[in-house]
């Protein structure tokens, strides 16, 4: 398969809500960074925990490619993402709100496996479409880093 066709089916995957399919395309020690919320996970398992947690928050998220590039190992897409909060996250309650917001990713692919995903969007307009002070926002993941960080120290 292409890096292309790997991310894809990855990004299919995810966007259907099934997390183990989703994890098939990853390697053991992927790494999923997701700039916005200045954190990430590192292999399989903790892999499965944000998207569980994330999916579980958005469970119609959606990614739209407009913009599809293959250099190499490296994937590149930009577009646009969207998502309904009906589940809590990092200890923000859900809103019932709705966001759209353009993004950039970028994915390196080694082996027909994701080895790395950095993911860009705007934290501030994100959480203002979903009705909660960016402030509150940003303090929630805070804490959320924290509480993460404690359990692997």
């Amino acid at each position: 398969m292409t890096p292309k066709e790997v991310v894809r089916a990855h990004s299919t995957a995810k966007t259907s809500g099934d997390v183990p399919g989703c994890l098939e395309w990853c390697h053991e020690d992927v790494v999923f960074e997701t700039v916005a919320f200045q954190s990430a996970s590192h292999g399989k398992r903790e892999a499965e925990q944000q998207f569980t947690a994330f999916l579980g928050a958005f469970p119609d998220y959606a990614v739209q490619m407009d913009e599809f590039v293959e250099i190499d190992d490296l994937v590149m897409a930009a577009g646009t993402i969207t998502g309904t909060m009906r589940g809590p996250l990092a200890g923000i309650e859900p809103t019932g709100a709705a966001f759209e917001l353009p993004y950039v990713c970028l994915w390196y692919v080694r082996d027909e496996l994701i080895a790395t995903e950095r993911f860009f969007y705007d934290f501030n307009q994100m959480w203002e479409q979903l009705g909660v002070p960016t402030d509150d926002a940003a303090d929630r993941f805070a804490a959320w880093r924290d509480r993460a960080n404690a359990t692997v120290s």
